[in-house]
């Protein structure tokens, strides 16, 4: 196995999305308690899978989160364009 460097902001960029991974796959618990937990794992996975494919037409119906996702993305650009030390 190859090993190579993580740099701490991609760490804390995954640490973050296995959190909201963490999360989705608790609702989905939440939603069918007889769900085994590597069940319920699977299932997000199945889920995350399904949104490249879901996601244009969701976010073109759900116009207030398709401009809460462009806020963030502009949060982090501007945000990156004040230290661009950091980058």
């Amino acid at each position: 196995m190859t090993k190579y460097k993580i740099s701490s902001k991609s760490l804390n960029a995954r640490t973050l999305a296995i959190y909201e991974l963490d999360q989705l796959i608790a609702y989905i618990s939440s939603l069918d308690p007889e769900l085994k937990p590597d069940e319920a794992t699977a299932l997000a996975g199945y889920v995350v899978g399904l949104l490249p494919e879901l996601l244009p037409e969701l976010l073109a119906e759900n116009l207030q989160l398709l401009n809460q996702i462009k806020e963030v993305a502009t949060a982090i650009k501007r945000r990156k364009s004040r230290n661009p030390q950091a980058n």
